[in-house]
């Protein structure tokens, strides 16, 4: 199949194909709700301006129908001495609840378009250094194929895996042989019933895009909370400490709750919202994404009960994916032991001293990486 390819480096283009490109995302079937202009938008916007770092995204056509983008930039690294491109969302300004930024193609043409990303990629070798792209978790080919090089001048390299918590809400019971958790759901209700009476407790389900900015705030101060918890429990980093990422969730909920694409479940201990997750949706998926508790919510597995809510919402949608987010451990694997991964490849150009350079920086990239998984295991 011949398809056509263009890159934008600029943010005008990137609006004016924002509309085609949100509704390539809405007839995808994708379960990633990170692929779309929602959140690569304000990204761009915030942290790849033009000054150090530009957008270089790659726009995939059949004649005029849209059927791929690929959403990276162009980041400045080694002080300069080199360019790497990456996934918008991935980078200095570490985004955690922006958790699996990659590519989107039309469905049936996963591989093709994926193939036609890379071909114009090595056109546009003289950009970049190295490439690092992320395919599979849902949205595009699984793997980068030697074979769509142009020659073997290129290298291609695995540089890690993203993996996450999946249930399939296809089947009549979701939670078939986990007699364990659905009784931690009962307990919950019964425990939240018996401490504070049947009218003492609720859960609220925030959608309407005048309100969600409000519940977002709660939500933010109940993360910090959680963060601040110890005596035992698990270790959460505050991942929206920085106030450039709260800035830009407030930004993307806000866009996603335009088009009805995300929920701010609430529990409230008598009138009191002592803790909060946010959930992100596709067409065809439910997402489960920060979340935050108060010492007074802890006691009742307050975000696991919201989680419980959550899950039989995006069934009654005709939702056949409720995932729980990057990062498999033991809470998540209470829930499900499907895991579902994506793979991030290292495209490195042809030039001596790209290759140079890169095996420069591929080690301080072990350092960060080590950091990130540290930040990450305590999210």
């Amino acid at each position: 199949m011949e398809l056509q390819t263009t890159v934008h480096r600029d943010l005008p283009a990137l609006r004016d194909l924002a509309e085609q490109w949100q509704s390539l995302h809405e007839t995808s079937g994708t379960a990633n709700p990170f692929t779309g202009p929602d959140w690569a938008l304000p990204w761009l916007e915030r942290f790849a301006d033009g000054t150090r770092d530009e957008p270089f995204v790659v726009e995939v056509r059949s004649g005029e129908r849209l059927v791929g983008v690929a959403p990276l930039y162009v980041r400045s690294v080694a002080r300069g001495l080199a360019r790497a491109l990456q996934p918008v969302g991935t980078g200095a300004v570490w985004v955690g609840p922006y958790e699996l930024p990659g590519l989107l193609t039309a469905a049936g043409l996963e591989r093709d378009a994926t193939r036609a990303v890379v071909a114009r990629l090595c056109e546009e070798q003289a950009s970049w250094d190295w490439a690092h792209l992320l395919l599979g978790g849902g949205s595009a080919a699984p793997w980068l194929e030697p074979e769509w090089l142009p020659d073997w001048s290129f290298t291609v390299l695995q540089r890690r895996l993203r993996a996450n918590v999946w249930l399939d809400l296809t089947v009549e019971d979701v939670f078939a042989g986990r007699r364990n958790l659905k009784e931690s759901f009962r307990r919950a209700r019964n425990r939240l019933t018996r401490d504070l009476g049947a009218d003492g407790w609720a859960v609220t389900r925030t959608t309407d895009p005048a309100e969600v900015g409000a519940a977002l705030g709660r939500l933010a101060s109940l993360h910090g909370s959680r963060a601040g918890l110890r005596d035992g429990r698990p270790v959460h980093a505050d991942v929206l400490e920085d106030t450039r990422v709260l800035d830009l969730l407030h930004d993307v909920v806000g866009r996603m709750a335009r088009r009805k694409a995300v929920s701010v479940y609430e529990l409230r201990l008598e009138g009191v919202v002592e803790a909060a997750l946010l959930v992100l949706h596709t067409d065809t998926a439910s997402y489960s994404s920060i979340s935050g508790v108060a010492e007074r919510g802890w006691p009742y597995s307050a975000v696991t009960h919201l989680q419980s809510v959550a899950v039989e919402d995006a069934r009654a949608a005709g939702h056949r994916v409720f995932d729980l987010s990057c990062g498999p451990n033991q809470a998540k694997l209470r829930w499900s032991d499907q895991v579902r991964t994506a793979t991030e490849f290292t495209l490195v150009g042809p030039r001596r001293r790209s290759r140079a350079a890169h095996l420069a920086v591929a080690g301080h990239g072990v350092w960060a990486s080590y950091g990130e998984a540290r930040r990450a295991h305590r999210s």
